[in-house]
């Protein structure tokens, strides 16, 4: 049986999928109409982002320097910068925070708490990474405590070596009297003598003679028991006053002595009872007329 052959049709449109289908065949086999110099479609160049370590947790105990080794690296760069901040806990300062090693002061407190940091490094194209780190803070035993302040009051400070105070005074004891408490019967209350003490032991300039010229301040001010008529001088205090260094009428103003010493009602009492008020206007021109 023979069949003959017929002419078939073929629509405008299906003619123009076929054009394009066989153009975009050629174009494959022969590597594009440029002769296949043209660049790949797609790269697989991408950055690779970095590798960080902050460094493991630690336990610590309050108060103690606490120095922290982070890490970074980039297989396909190098680290362009670090950068430490910390993200909770009671604020630390940190020195370095743009260093691999920084350093800080761990904080104080009565009760076991935590610091969180966190190292970021960044890549020489901008790519990030991110570690953090917990640092436990538990507080130093009373014994610890006690050796931590001694060692520093002797390593520390202008006055450390040449005041010797007296006992740190019970706060109901001292506020007990007028007097207060005198351990070591120099005629200042004790109390007195360790606020004057901590306010210029570590100011710049300060020695044995002006920390001695505060304390005569302070027991120009202290009110006697009983009460002495005309034993206190309101000019007396303000002209001695005007030879303590700048720095340390910064620190501890002429307010404040008041404050600290007259910290009581029997004191303020005792105090204006034995007053002689000042007849000039209280400035530096007044202790030159007297």
């Amino acid at each position: 049986m023979c069949y003959k052959t017929g002419k078939v049709d073929v629509s405008p449109r299906v003619k123009k999928y076929l054009a394009v289908a066989i153009m975009a065949g050629l174009m494959t086999a022969s590597g594009g109409a440029s002769g296949g110099n043209s660049e790949p479609l797609l790269s697989d160049s991408q950055n690779k982002v970095p590798s960080v370590n902050a460094g493991p947790d630690q336990t610590v105990t309050e108060l103690s320097k606490i120095t922290l080794s982070g890490s970074g690296s980039d297989s396909d760069g190098s680290i362009a910068r670090f950068d430490w901040k910390q993200t909770s806990g009671k604020t630390v300062f940190i020195e370095n925070p743009s260093s691999p090693e920084i350093s800080f002061r761990a904080p104080k407190g009565i009760t076991e708490q935590q610091v969180t940091l966190q190292l970021t490094v960044t890549d020489n194209e901008g790519a990030t990474s991110s570690d953090s780190l917990v640092i436990t803070v538990i507080p130093m035993t009373p014994e610890e405590a006690g050796l931590a302040l001694e060692k520093a009051m002797k390593n520390i400070g202008n006055l450390a070596k040449v005041v010797t105070l007296p006992p740190h005074p019970d706060k109901t004891q001292a506020i007990a009297t007028v007097e207060g408490v005198d351990a070591n019967k120099n005629g200042t209350r004790d109390d007195l003598e360790h606020i004057a003490y901590q306010g210029m032991n570590l100011q710049k300039g300060v020695n044995l003679d002006t920390y001695n010229h505060m304390i005569s301040i302070i027991n120009m001010i202290q009110p006697p028991s009983p009460v002495v008529e005309n034993s206190i001088s309101e000019l007396a205090i303000y002209c001695a006053y005007q030879a303590v260094p700048k720095n340390v009428k910064r620190k501890m103003p002429l307010s404040f002595l008041y404050s600290i010493v007259l910290d009581t009602q029997a004191r303020k009492t005792a105090h204006y009872r034995s007053l002689t008020r000042s007849t000039h206007n209280l400035r530096a021109e007044s202790c030159e007329q007297t």
